[in-house]
């Protein structure tokens, strides 16, 4: 398995993301005949995190018929470009985003029954406030518009104790960033959350295998306020607590 995972501090626009890439498809190469045999098809990538394989000079043409194993179906940057289609239902996998061993741990531990969660919904994270890059998604502006200072809510910016808050949360939401996928689904459901899903064009992987609707709420971008506070206050406890269930499954 040939990997490519992004790195925080690459700088993409300076290329270093597609030396990486033409290192790894150089060594492939030299490794021996393989990569040819049958067109790459033989051979998987790793893209674990959004905006790649999309990022990466001539991916399509230097990939050909190799697996890709990544975070969503489309490369799109709010700021730059449009969407464009990355993925080939014949043969590539949506797979969860990478989240480091030692964040899994912290989140697992302070994950809390749900009678024990006095916190109704929870968001902290990169936003047009805090983030340049992040001025074009709206639905987390929205979020902090709207949510900010209603009863049981956090929303803000980035905080100590945020493993700890989503422990005692109810819902996390899970909004887009400047690409559908978000890593804060994952996060949430580490962390016990019922996660909120506000992004209308991410596809969740494994979705034959794994219920999603059964312990996630997928809600409409721009109905990120008031509204959806409205209808998460109108769920019953014993809903949220067979939610919960699923969500430790």
């Amino acid at each position: 398995i040939e990997v490519l995972n992004y790195v925080e501090h690459f700088d993409v626009e300076g290329s270093e993301a597609t030396t990486l890439f033409r290192q790894v498809l150089g060594h492939i190469h030299d490794a021996g005949p393989w990569f040819e045999r049958f067109d790459g098809a033989d051979h998987i990538f790793l893209f674990s995190w959004g905006r790649f394989p999309c990022s990466l000079a001539d991916w399509r043409v230097e990939l050909r018929s190799s697996i890709a194993l990544q975070v969503e179906d489309r490369c799109e940057d709010l700021n730059s470009e449009g969407p464009q289609t990355s993925f080939n239902r014949w043969k590539d996998i949506i797979i969860p985003g990478h989240i480091d061993f030692w964040r899994v741990l912290e989140l697992r531990r302070s994950n809390m029954p749900f009678a024990k969660r006095d916190v109704l919904l929870a968001f902290h994270g990169r936003h047009a406030g805090n983030t340049a890059s992040y001025a074009n998604v709206s639905v987390r502006t929205q979020i902090l518009d709207e949510l900010d200072g209603l009863p049981g809510v956090s929303v803000g910016g980035f905080i100590e104790g945020y493993h700890e808050l989503l422990g005692q949360s109810i819902f996390c939401l899970a909004p887009r960033g400047i690409t559908p996928w978000t890593v804060h689904l994952y996060v949430a459901i580490l962390a016990g959350c019922i996660p909120v899903i506000l992004s209308d064009d991410y596809e969740v992987p494994f979705q034959g295998t794994v219920d999603w609707p059964s312990f996630t709420i997928k809600w409409p971008m721009d109905k990120a306020g008031r509204e959806l506070y409205s209808y998460l206050t109108s769920l019953s406890p014993q809903v949220l607590s067979n939610m919960k269930e699923k969500v430790d499954e």
